[in-house]
């Protein structure tokens, strides 16, 4: 919430002060002298009047030579120093005054003006801070005066490039900007710079009725729902945004620390509510809905609970869907309201593109539901996608390592979709499901005649297959001693020998391995060469677990949940307390596990939707039989393993109750305890 400015905020130290008599040639002097374009002048010690250059330089156009007494103007207004900034017609300066009438500054009307927009500006920018909302405002010329920090990284370009440079002509754009510059608000436009696109509105900057520029308002088309941090903004803007918002694509809600639905802005999606008109639930509670089953889940009460921002898909009754991202906002730590950005998403795609900063983002190779899909949300797997990308582009050797179902074979789609080769069809090999008789010959070929039983024509093998392209070796921990040095060769020497062949053959092939051991331990065993190992470490990438991510899990179930729905053709949703009791799962099989859970849940649970209960129960087995367990993966002395187990009661506790205090009473523990593990788990 913008502050009230003050005129103390705005006023700049007086440096130049003459007497009435002074001559024009003096004051031009000592306004060289102070580096000064204003000079305040005096009668009798009493500030009567002011000058400037521009009036200096008049009078010596009027012949006046420079021994003449300067003139002066008088339309001064002295005002108190902390009174709140307002403006006044016929005034041009302001002389602000201490308590004791002492002249403490000054600023012009102008300038003030000026200041109270950038103020204005910079204030919007704190609210707007972290919410992926950009400003930039233009002069009327077009030229950039502000630009936000957001906007620089949205943009990928530093302030001191963009700032005083042409606006218009950065800008790749389908609209016209002349109109705003006529007074016309131009709303949800796609613009782009420096190949970053964006969507965004277009106002007037108005002053006193005068366009004096315009403003940018924009996010990232990749992160929509993050474009609304903080609704307070709305009370400071000028009728312009307020007019854009009222045309937005979203519905925005704003609901009382109470759960009270107090405003209703953006598109109204009467679908979901179940009324014609916003009127009908201003007021309402709106638990009053969910507890109708209206809708299901309860945004507001998650965001309360989890006390963060909350992103859910809410079913209306089966028939409506929406995104909806639930961002609390306190003030002086208390909880004031819960602003919530919804879409409606019942006519798009099961695959939901999620975005990013707590929320999540979908890559797609191919439409088919066997696990070619990337779905996340958390920033380690954001990081790990911005290094696959980029490596992506090359043809160095990756090795790609983590627990059996982290979707690592996901991985490979991504950098292979995301590489030169991409037009080239991708080649798998599991060297763990193939006979060791069979390997070489599936690798490498070979000639006809080669051996008894083979093809009377030969066979290319999997590298040749695999020419221009990309080859994927799973599971390269479970190849065999004898191929690993043949595997060497083909990487060394970038050529082929087909069995029974005398003549290489050269191949150009990128090539990926997986992994879920430790090969460097094999190395150490002697079960894998030091040298092939050397040959494939060349870009490792580790896979977390997803009890390391648990920000994804909630995004992969209701990815997961969405293609069930469509592969069997039924109607199911997740309750809140569903993916709390999948959140707080440690997940061994990892997404594979996950994967099939929710098929299990929504095939094998009761009704439309899936509950605590039904998650408990196909996790933990039946109520009585879980009361006490606990995951500890592997052995380890016993003193680390009671450490594992505190470390999950309290991560796991702190999920369900939010604070020490309640935690430590289900523990039997003192809070400062709890708080004291925590801090160590940080």
């Amino acid at each position: 919430m913008s502050k009230l400015i003050i005129w103390n905020d705005i006023l700049k130290p007086i440096s130049v002060y003459v007497n009435i008599h002074c001559t024009i040639g003096a004051v031009i002097q000592k306004l060289s002298n102070q580096k000064a374009n204003i000079v305040f002048v005096k009668d009798k010690g009493s500030l009567v009047g002011y000058s400037t250059i521009e009036i200096l330089m008049n009078q010596i156009a009027q012949n006046e030579d420079l021994s003449k007494p300067i003139i002066y103007k008088n339309d001064i207004l002295k005002v108190p120093q902390f009174s709140p900034v307002e403006f006044f017609h016929n005034v041009t300066l302001i002389i602000g005054e201490d308590a004791n009438g002492e002249i403490i500054g000054f600023t012009t009307i102008e300038h003030a003006r000026n200041q109270i927009s950038e103020l204005n500006l910079k204030d919007l920018n704190i609210l707007l801070h972290g919410a992926g909302v950009g400003i930039v405002r233009t002069n009327i010329d077009y030229q950039i005066e502000y630009i936000n920090e957001t906007a620089e990284s949205i943009l990928g370009l530093h302030r001191s490039f963009l700032q005083f440079r042409d606006y218009k002509v950065l800008l790749s754009i389908d609209k016209n900007l002349d109109k705003v510059m006529t007074g016309e608000t131009l709303i949800n436009v796609n613009a782009s710079i420096n190949f970053k696109y964006t969507v965004g509105n277009f106002y007037p900057l108005k002053m006193e009725d005068i366009i004096k520029g315009l403003i940018h308002i924009f996010f990232s088309r990749e992160v929509f729902e993050d474009s609304v941090k903080e609704l307070d903004f709305v009370r400071n803007l000028n009728s312009d945004l307020q007019t854009v918002y009222a045309s937005s694509q979203e519905q925005i809600l704003v609901i009382d620390e109470s759960g009270k639905i107090i405003r209703v802005a953006g598109m109204f999606l009467n679908d979901f509510w179940k009324v014609e008109n916003p009127e009908n639930i201003i007021g309402k509670h709106i638990s009053e809905f969910t507890r109708k089953n209206i809708f299901q889940p309860n945004v507001f009460e998650l965001c309360q609970k989890q006390k963060k921002k909350v992103t859910s898909i809410q079913d209306s009754m089966g028939k409506s869907r929406v995104w909806s991202v639930a961002t609390p906002v306190y003030h002086e730590g208390k909880l004031e309201k819960v602003v919530v950005l919804s879409r409606d998403i019942t006519q798009e795609s099961p695959s939901i593109h999620y975005q990013s900063d707590e929320s999540s983002q979908t890559l797609q190779d191919h439409d088919d539901f066997n696990n070619k899909q990337l779905v996340y949300r958390s920033k380690t797997i954001e990081r790990l996608v911005v290094e696959i990308k980029r490596v992506a582009q090359f043809n160095s050797t990756i090795l790609l390592e983590g627990e059996s179902g982290v979707g690592k074979e996901v991985f490979v789609h991504q950098i292979h979709s995301a590489s030169p080769r991409s037009n080239q069809q991708l080649v798998r090999i599991n060297c763990g499901a193939i006979p060791e008789n069979l390997i070489e010959s599936e690798l490498f070929g070979y000639e006809k005649g080669a051996f008894t039983g083979a093809d009377k024509n030969g066979k290319a093998g999997l590298f040749e297959i695999a020419n221009n392209s990309t080859l994927f070796l799973d599971e390269i921990g479970e190849l065999p001693l004898n191929m690993q040095v043949k595997l060497l060769r083909v990487l060394q020497e970038r050529e082929v020998t087909r069995i029974g062949g005398t003549h290489p053959r050269p191949v150009d092939v990128r090539i990926i391995t997986a992994t879920n051991k430790d090969l460097r331990e094999l190395v150490n065993q002697g079960e894998f060469r030091e040298d092939l190992y050397y040959r494939l470490y060349v870009i490792p990438f580790s896979i977390p677990p997803l009890r390391e991510r648990k920000d994804d899990i909630f995004p992969l179930a209701i990815y997961f949940l969405e293609q069930f729905k469509k592969m069997y053709d039924i109607k199911k949703s997740f309750t809140p307390e569903a993916i709390e009791v999948l959140e707080t799962y440690s997940w061994p099989g990892n997404v594979r596990e996950l994967q099939n859970i929710v098929e299990r849940l929504t095939l094998l649970g009761e009704g439309e939707w899936i509950k605590r209960e039904h998650a408990l129960k196909f996790l933990y087995g039946e109520v009585q039989k879980r009361k006490k367990q606990l995951l500890v993966l592997e052995l380890m002395p016993l003193k680390e393993a009671v450490e594992e187990l505190e470390t999950q009661l309290i991560q796991r506790g702190m999920q369900k109750y939010g604070t020490a205090d309640k935690l430590s009473k289900v523990l039997g523990v003192s809070p400062a305890t709890i708080s004291r593990r925590m801090k160590k788990l940080k």
